[in-house]
């Protein structure tokens, strides 16, 4: 299962964050397992740290918990707001013939509903 988690900074948390940079890079690296994505979340104009982004690959939302308790910009108190959400990646696929496959089903079923309703019923 992948899980999406977008952690955007309280006012000053981006600055609070630097003096423990290391300790969250050093927790990423002993995590990568569960890391299938992240980077820094920016303002628009790319300036400005606005938070952190993850995808994160795990068994449970109990496991993705556990992840953050002990990321160390968590600990610190660094984030405002922490949405976490399932995330059903449909690009890149382990599935080379995906895309092709789920446009051919979308298509089936427009044509279904276009029958369907064309019948009246």
């Amino acid at each position: 299962m992948l899980t999406i988690v977008r952690c955007l900074y309280r006012t000053g948390g981006a600055e609070d964050r630097l003096p423990i940079r290391d300790v969250h890079i050093e927790y990423m690296m002993a995590n990568r397992r569960w890391l299938e994505q992240g980077g820094a979340l920016m303002s628009a104009d790319g300036a400005t740290v606005e938070g952190m982004f993850l995808v994160l690959r795990h068994e449970s939302s109990e496991q993705v918990e556990a992840f953050l308790a002990g990321e160390p910009y968590t600990q610190a108190g660094l984030f405002k707001t922490v949405t976490i959400e399932l995330f059903d990646r449909f690009v890149p696929h382990a599935d080379p013939d995906f895309l092709e496959q789920l446009l051919i089903a979308a298509r089936e079923w427009i044509a279904r509903s276009l029958r369907h309703r064309e019948s009246g019923v």
